[in-house]
């Protein structure tokens, strides 16, 4: 039985504050499913025991409704062991609505000081927990029973709980509400601080107060003199708010304002600039990679690059020459800094000026590397595979040079195409690339593919293997299959591949 202690034995310390909202009242919820539990299945969780222990320990419940003398006919309705299987996935879940809700918690001050970054590159340092701190801080200096801050959208048309304190969580969940019609927050944007001795006087002067207390503060959050949000004091009881609760209440939104757009001055000034600089190379690269098309009629050809970086090193291409021959290129450089990139951009612009006129794979590609040997006394290393196929008969001439392999498969099984690596592309004047001859039945897809998978542990074993899968299943897009089996791959560096179906 639960006891009440008397109010003559309480000790009083003036008003309540609050400590956590997450913790407060994601307890009452918890602590109102248990109970229900008990109620439903006879039997309750003996927290001493489960507290010593991984595993939980329960107890037949007794509540005041359990007459003594009756044991057998108040029996639990459900056995120990189906009880013990439901109070552990339970718990499970409990921990996980635990977590979720300090997610966004956190997630919402996020997005609070990414509002606050006008112009500046963000970076998330700011805490719930300093947040509400401050929350706190501001309704114990103006007497109050709760606080709430909410921000503005980019189109200032709404306001979004963003951080609470004295309310519970769930309010973080709520949708946004809006700016228009909120006489409170509009006036505080405009005289900096409202304050609000009584809301429930029925009277015109209608605040909107967007939660039910008697009296509150209402005061601007801005950042260069532009409103980004409002900070809400609410109060139970009516009272007269003076000049020293205003002045608390400025200070306050001076504080949140500094708080949310706390980011180190040195990355500001120093890493923005070659960051987007990074950023439009790597949009760059992924507006001038082809799309997965029909080359011709019966060849279907894609591609795909997958790298940790903003930007990539390696690129793929295709397209039909003047003859009608299909050509597809595939290459990634050595160097896998951003200097690598520069270096991948050099062979790609080599290709689309030597691939105009008459050629031979390995014509082309040693063309390929006497630019790269030409232009730069650095060690520009690419490595390059570059392909010829006759649509009519699908017989082909491949040459490579570099760490890019090659198979063809089909229903039946693969085969290698390229598998004896190489030294890259201007490693020395001459290319020294291999060529090999092969032919494309219908039915069978070439596959390229640079050194990243194996980094990864996919080996041509695997590679063949999901490509003949999808042969099978007749897929008219077998990079995207062998895509989706190797998600579960970490991308440790990058890897690049390019398909070629003849249908």
């Amino acid at each position: 039985m639960t006891k009440t202690i008397p109010n003559y034995l309480r000790i009083h310390h003036g008003i309540e504050r609050p400590e956590s909202t997450t913790g407060e009242q994601s307890q009452n919820v918890i602590t109102s499913f248990w109970n229900s539990y008990s109620d439903a299945t006879g039997w309750r969780i003996d927290s001493r025991a489960s507290r010593n222990s991984n595993t939980l320990e329960l107890l037949p419940a007794v509540t005041s409704e359990t007459p003594h003398g009756h044991d057998d006919e108040f029996a639990p309705t459900v056995g120990r062991i189906a009880a013990t299987r439901l109070a552990a996935a339970a718990s499970s879940l409990t921990d996980q609505v635990l977590r979720i809700r300090e997610c966004l918690r956190q997630r919402e001050v996020e997005l609070a000081s990414a509002a606050a970054m006008i112009g500046v590159e963000y970076d998330a340092n700011v805490t719930a927990d300093q947040i509400e701190q401050t929350l706190s801080d501001a309704i114990e200096a103006c007497k109050c029973d709760a606080a709430a801050l909410y921000m503005l959208d980019e189109d200032t048309r709404y306001l979004k709980a963003r951080s609470v304190v004295g309310l519970p969580i769930e309010r973080l969940q709520n949708p946004p509400r809006e700016l228009r019609g909120s006489r409170g927050d509009l006036e505080a944007m405009v005289q900096d601080v409202v304050t609000i001795d009584n809301m429930t006087t029925g009277s015109i002067d209608t605040w909107n107060s967007p939660e039910p207390f008697a009296a509150g503060i209402c005061v601007a959050i801005k950042v260069d003199d532009i409103p980004i949000g409002t900070l809400w004091l609410f109060r139970e009881t009516t009272t007269e708010f003076g000049s020293t609760e205003a002045a608390i209440a400025r200070l306050v939104a001076t504080n949140l304002s500094l708080l949310l757009r706390q980011t180190p001055q040195t990355e500001i000034f120093e890493n923005s600039q070659p960051h987007h600089a990074i950023q439009e190379i790597a949009q760059w690269q992924y507006e001038s990679l082809p799309v997965g098309s029909a080359l011709a009629e019966g060849w279907r050809v894609d591609g795909t690059i997958e790298s940790k970086e903003s930007w990539a090193t390696g690129w793929h291409h295709w397209d039909v020459l003047p003859d009608g021959t299909l050509m597809i290129a595939i290459a990634e450089a050595t160097d896998p800094t951003a200097t690598g990139a520069m270096h991948a951009a050099v062979a790609r612009a080599a290709l689309a000026a030597h691939s105009g006129y008459r050629h031979t794979p390995a014509q082309l590609i040693q063309r390929v590397s006497d630019t790269l040997w030409q232009t730069n006394t650095g060690e520009q290393l690419v490595s390059l595979t570059y392909a010829h196929v006759d649509p009519e008969t699908g017989d082909g001439i491949v040459a490579s040079a570099g760490t890019i392999s090659a198979l063809i498969s089909s229903r039946y099984g693969y085969r290698p195409l390229i598998s004896n690596l190489s030294a890259p592309l201007n490693t020395s004047m001459d290319s020294n690339a291999a060529n090999h001859e092969f032919h494309l039945l219908k039915g069978e897809t070439l596959l390229a593919y640079s050194k990243g998978f194996a980094t990864a542990g996919a080996d041509q074993m695997t590679l063949g293997g999901h490509i003949r899968t999808a042969m099978q299943m007749e897929d008219r897009s077998p990079l995207a299959l062998l895509r989706r089996q190797l998600i579960d791959l970490p991308v440790t560096s990058e890897r690049g591949a390019l398909t070629l179906l003849r249908t």
